[in-house]
Formats: C-alpha cells, sequence, structure tokens
C-alpha cells in the first residue's frame, strides 16, 4: 500500500512531465489535426516518457477498442501478457518518439498508461 509521501512525489513527477514544451517525438497541433483527419478520430492521446538521460519523449496512441482488449485478454489466459501489451502497444501506436520503440523501460511506461486509457463506464439497467 502506497503512503502519502509516495503519493505526493508521483503527483510532482506527472505535473513536471505535464509543463514540458515539446518532447522527442512531439507533434504540433496541425500535425496532430492532420493526423486526426487521417485515422478518422476525435481524440490522439499524447503518452510523455522520460529516458536515463533525462530527455522526453512523446507518443501518439488511438484509444484501444473492445477489439484490442479482448486481443489481449485473450494473450492474458494463455499467460503471455505481455506479448498482449506489446500487440495493444503496435496497434494503437500512430506516431512519435522512435526511441521509445526500443527502450523497454519507456515502453513498459506507456504499457501502463495506454492500459489506463479504455475506462470502464456504469451502466444502469432499469426494469420498465
Amino acid at each position: 500500500m502506497k503512503d502519502k509521501k509516495q503519493d505526493v512525489a508521483e503527483n510532482q513527477e506527472i505535473e513536471a512531465i505535464e509543463t514540458i514544451v515539446d518532447p522527442i517525438g512531439y507533434l504540433s497541433d496541425a500535425e496532430l489535426n492532420a493526423l486526426k483527419a487521417q485515422k478518422g478520430t476525435k481524440y490522439i492521446h499524447e503518452i510523455v516518457t522520460i529516458d536515463d538521460d533525462e530527455q522526453t519523449h512523446a507518443t501518439y496512441f488511438l484509444k484501444p477498442s473492445l477489439d484490442h482488449l479482448q486481443v489481449l485478454a485473450d494473450y492474458a489466459k494463455k499467460g503471455e501478457e505481455m506479448v498482449g501489451l506489446a500487440t495493444l502497444f503496435n496497434t494503437c501506436r500512430v506516431a512519435g518518439s522512435p526511441e521509445v520503440l526500443t527502450d523497454d523501460e519507456m515502453k513498459a511506461s506507456a504499457y501502463k498508461a495506454l492500459a489506463q486509457l479504455f475506462k470502464r463506464r456504469e451502466a444502469v439497467v432499469k426494469k420498465r
């Protein structure tokens, strides 16, 4: 269980990352809008990671669909979660720093962030 100091440190790190301007692989607003039009989507998610040299890298992802998550679940059933995450990463990634593709630590951070993009929505059943 995390303590308050760890939560504060994580929040400070997230705030520091959010204030970074032009990480490696960064897309301008015009480039991002062109990519959205090309992919036919309203949103593309930017994930920023930091390498060992404290340089920041941007990677852009489409939100995973239910089909993507089913593939991930299929791999998880076989005990191959990392293969499933790699497949999800490679399928949903649309642009960004090429170094994220080769740096395992940055890639693992991106995996974690990518998994958080798909949010469960609550539904209510009404009997009428």
